[in-house]
């Protein structure tokens, strides 16, 4: 067997599980109000046919404060049949449901502040500044009463358990943490005290729910708040992990990071640092009490990684939760030795961003995500296979010729550049870019199984798209960084500024570090950008931003940008906002005016050795209308339609060979 122990039973607790892997809850948002809809169902069921031995339910509305019309109604619901009927569905293919309780508490990830927050003390939330109600203790025993009733509930509807989730700066986090709990009663001050409201509940869960009924604990490993005072560091997480394991009858637990403050980011780490960064602290956490399941959890996208945690001592589960976004089918294809046929997270925290600003789970490597049979999906073959030409090899092109080609179809490739992936290729080569390669990487390994014939280092024009013959013609040419208007155009064509996509090319085999400063104009505010600054860093003595908003990475979610910021600000990386270059500068020089673009006020940066522009990009289309002209039926996809991110290009490229 692959993976022995990632693949063998465990009995955690009243929890009997076929394998060792847990989805650990991830929120979709897929509920449509207060109801489970049909990209909800999907999205579970396809988990649990996909291979996963349990399901953690992401939050739900289980308190009667909860009114979330993007969670599920529990407490507040009499339309609970399609959350029964999805139940039986998971349960029925040996996978547990496992529901959650959670209450953000005075946390708020989205703009504004919460005007239904309840807390322990009537202290700001670390990042929106949200002040909550205090609760009284009747309050607290409302709440403890209606979490029980909603997990009464939750038996009665089949599921397997229930997890509390105290870690990431939520409510009962909050109650845990000197930081934020200043109570002056029993539920505050000593370890006793601060665990009082979890270890009530859990009492009361007990006394009302069946035996078999299992619960299960997520408690933060430590919360690493940006202050030296009471925050909730690893010594007090172990000091609650032992209070916990001696008074609760709990059947598995886990922990995780950061919470809502500055340490945010620690929640779901990314790839500017290196996998599995919890596992020696899970470890120790473990020995507390060995004889409770333990879960290891944070950034753990590969099945070696999984089956280590399982077999070096750190844990006895592997939770996994991005990854399994990105493929449903993980653990069967683990488990049947097709890793290669794993289309992997790349732990880029899209799905996080999508989740607040879009209101809906979204990935960048798995367009597919919520469809009827995501886990077990079966390419229809076309009726009539046509000739298809798609123009440009960056990852909107290839997901459409390998889908495409999957279809049946006759696929050619043209690209003008030596190998696939586009601006994302170059993007991998930066800074915690490096995940981003899988997303071409399967595409390229599936166009290669089903056909996709490729012609590289050519410049297509009409002619060599006519020459290739094709029925239609997909346009994948991407995007171009338009030309400062500071900069003189008679500079436009002689190379001398360089945008910072062509840059990075261009210095990709520099190690020796450079004198002077590089000057990075950022009109762009992706990510890319603030991965070249950390690259132009370790070649430049000094980077200066400039950017003519209030901050930099606006397009940036907050768990990203709190990342980006942190970088920057360790790498001493100068950020300039809200000024932009004047055409007058002294370029041949080496220095750059700058002015407010409120108050006009100007800053000169000088000893400039590299001027470097990242501009809103335009679409590289020429070809759509010379070829609409000529007759052919042509679409354009990801940046070629309109510049936007690698979210938009997998799906755009995946939509189009599926209507073809």
């Amino acid at each position: 067997m692959n993976y022995p122990t990632l693949f063998s039973p465990l009995k955690a607790g009243r929890l009997v599980l076929r394998n060792r892997l847990v989805h650990a809850a991830i929120t979709t948002s897929y509920a449509k109000n207060g109801v489970v809809s049909k990209a909800f169902h999907n999205y579970y069921a396809n988990r649990a046919k996909g291979g996963a031995a349990a399901l953690v339910l992401e939050p739900t509305n289980v308190l009667s404060s909860q009114r979330d019309g993007r969670r599920p109604d529990i407490l507040n619901s009499t339309q609970l049949d399609p959350l029964c009927r999805l139940v039986e569905v998971v349960e029925n293919e040996d996978c547990r449901f496992v529901a959650q309780l959670q209450d953000n508490g005075r946390g708020r990830r989205e703009q504004g502040r919460g005007n239904a927050a309840i807390g322990p003390s009537a202290l700001p939330d670390d990042l929106s500044w949200t002040v909550p109600h205090v609760l009284t203790l009747d309050d607290i025993n409302r709440i403890i009463d209606e979490f029980t009733r909603s997990c009464l509930i939750f038996q009665n509807a089949g599921f397997s358990g229930v997890e509390l989730s105290a870690g990431h700066g939520h409510l009962f986090h909050q109650f845990l943490s000197p930081w934020s709990n200043r109570r002056e009663d029993q539920y505050a001050g000593s370890t006793s005290g601060r665990t009082l409201i979890i270890r009530q509940l859990i009492d009361s869960i007990r006394s009302a729910c069946s035996n078999q009924f299992a619960i299960g604990l997520k408690l933060p490993g430590a919360d690493t708040i940006d202050t030296n005072i009471d925050g909730l560091n690893f010594t007090e997480a172990k000091a609650i992990a032992i209070e916990i394991a001696q008074h609760c009858d709990i059947d598995y637990w886990t922990f995780a990071w950061g919470s809502h403050s500055n340490s945010l980011h620690e929640h779901l780490p990314d790839a500017h640092g290196a996998p599995n960064p919890y596992m020696q602290l899970i470890h120790e956490l473990r020995q507390v009490a060995p004889q409770i399941a333990t879960g290891a959890l944070g950034y753990m996208t590969d099945p070696n990684q999984a089956e280590k945690a399982l077999t070096d001592g750190t844990a006895d589960i592997a939770m996994l939760g991005r990854p399994l976004i990105t493929d449903a089918n993980w653990p069967n294809k683990a488990k049947s030795g097709k890793e290669a046929d794993i289309r992997y997270c790349v732990s880029c925290n899209t799905c996080w961003h999508m989740i607040i600003e879009s209101n809906r789970l979204q990935c960048d490597n798995n367009p597919r995500l919520g469809e009827v049979d995501e886990a077990d999906w079966k390419i229809e073959l076309a009726a009539s296979p046509k000739r298809i030409t798609v123009v440009g090899a960056g990852v909107a092109g290839m997901e459409a010729a390998w889908m495409a080609a999957a279809k049946g179809h006759k696929v050619s490739v043209l690209s003008k550049s030596d190998g696939v992936g586009g601006k994302t290729r170059v993007h991998a080569t930066l800074p915690g870019g490096e995940n981003l390669s899988s997303v071409y990487d399967y595409q390229l390994l599936m166009a290669q199984r089903y056909g996709v014939s490729f012609t590289f280092n050519v410049l297509a024009d009409l002619q060599s798209v006519i020459d290739s013959q094709p029925d239609e013609v997909i346009l994948a040419t991407g995007s171009s960084m338009t030309w400062p208007k500071f900069l003189p155009s008679q500079y436009q064509n002689e190379g001398f500024f360089l945008d910072l996509r062509s840059l990075m090319s261009e210095l990709a085999t520099l190690t020796q570090k450079q004198s002077g400063k590089a000057v990075i104009y950022d009109q762009d505010h992706t990510e890319m950008t603030y991965n070249a600054a950390e690259r132009l860093a370790d070649l430049f003595e000094e980077v200066v931003i400039v950017t003519s908003r209030e901050r930099i990475a606006s397009d940036v979610s907050l768990i990203a940008r709190q990342g980006v910021y942190k970088r920057l600000s360790q790498r001493h990386v100068q950020i300039i906002t809200l000024h932009e270059p004047l055409n007058r500068s002294a370029f041949e020089e080496g220095q750059l005016t700058l002015q407010n673009i409120y108050n006009g006020s100007e800053t000169i940066i000088d000893d400039i050795a590299v001027l470097t522009y990242s501009t809103s990009r335009v679409p590289n289309d020429g070809l759509l209308s010379k070829l609409k002209q000529q007759g052919y039926s042509v679409r354009a996809v990801g940046d070629a339609y309109a510049p936007r991110s690698v979210l938009a290009a997998t799906q755009e490229g995946y939509f189009a060979a599926k209507h073809i």
